[in-house]
């Protein structure tokens, strides 16, 4: 960092409250109540973001904490209280001009339920901690800022898949949201791993009343590329056993999701074709699209796999990016 300081400073505050009654922290208050936490900078993509949180927030009775971060990193020793100062003073007004206008959306939450909070820190970094207090997290997919410009980058992703709650990148229409014509669309691969989506999107289907679309994509082996060691028709008996096993997995989610929510209707896309394009393109439609986070990397957990990768930057409506709870940090409760 050269001579430049770091600063780690929040303050985080009802909408109704005054500076003086300002506290670090509430997450003692309802703990039973669930959360809602959206990335705001006052950008149009973060606005688009903020509108959705606000009425997912409204239909989950759940509180909104509208967050607002910026890097004071790289600061000289001597400007650094005034620059600190200035950004909070900055993040303040933006984060309560966005938490006021979530209570004037129709579907939002009341104004008892929202609450400010701002930190002075790496975005990325107050993103993950954040989210450790949150149920959803909630990110627009481009912004002036650094908590929303980073979204198409390594810093962005990295907060996606390190986040300790499943999270919602919004693009497009921010009035897209699941609903009877607007459907959840999820995929599975038939591993453990997409069980988490699976669960998140039906919960999410059944409290909107959304339809689920169940999503398998399959593709047949490539006679070539086995570089004419297998005859035509031991290829095509492969492609039959891969469309066959994507069909098994497509049916055991829809079972498992009409065991939790009897009343939910469902029904199996099965898609001959690469499984990002497959979601991409079943999504045209839908009101929300849920994919897994799994990767390889060196470290577990840390980067995204190339579907969602492709999901997050594709799709043409909110993308839901959901790890499995035994690759999630523990949430601060």
């Amino acid at each position: 960092m050269g001579g430049g300081i770091e600063l780690e400073v929040f303050v985080m505050t009802t909408l109704d409250a005054s500076p003086e009654q300002a506290v670090e922290h509430d997450d003692a208050v309802e703990p039973s109540r669930q959360r809602v936490l959206v990335a705001y900078d006052g950008s149009s993509s973060s606005a688009a973001a903020l509108t959705w949180a606000a009425r997912e927030a409204g239909s989950r009775g759940a509180r909104l904490r509208v967050l607002f971060a910026a890097d004071a990193e790289g600061a000289d020793v001597g400007g650094a209280a005034v620059l600190a100062e200035m950004a909070h003073a900055a993040g303040v007004e933006i984060a309560e001009e966005g938490a006021s206008w979530a209570t004037t959306l129709d579907g939002g939450p009341p104004r008892e339920a929202v609450e400010t909070d701002v930190r002075l820190a790496r975005p990325d970094r107050a993103l993950v901690q954040a989210s450790r207090g949150a149920d959803l997290l909630v990110m627009g997919n481009r912004g002036r800022g650094a908590i929303a410009g980073a979204l198409l980058g390594s810093v962005a992703f990295s907060v996606i898949a390190q986040a300790a709650c499943p999270v919602v990148v919004v693009r497009g229409d921010s009035e897209r949201r699941p609903g009877p014509e607007h459907p959840v669309v999820v995929g599975v691969d038939g591993s453990d791993g997409a069980l988490a989506s699976v669960d998140f999107a039906a919960a999410e289907a059944a409290r909107t009343g959304a339809p689920l679309i169940v999503v398998a994509a399959w593709t047949p082996p490539d006679l070539v590329a086995s570089g004419g060691h297998y005859g035509v028709s031991y290829v095509a008996d492969l492609g039959l056993r891969a469309q066959s096993g994507a069909q098994a997995s497509a049916d055991a989610a829809l079972q498992r999701t009409h065991a939790s929510h009897p009343d939910l209707t469902g029904e199996v896309r099965l898609v001959r074709d690469k499984p990002a394009k497959a979601l991409v393109d079943t999504s045209v439609d839908a009101g929300l699209l849920v994919v897994g986070a799994r990767g390889r990397g060196s470290v577990r957990g840390l980067f995204l796999g190339s579907v969602s990768h492709a999901a997050v930057h594709g799709a043409p409506c909110p993308v839901a990016v959901v790890r499995q709870e035994d690759e999630r940090p523990p949430a601060d409760r």
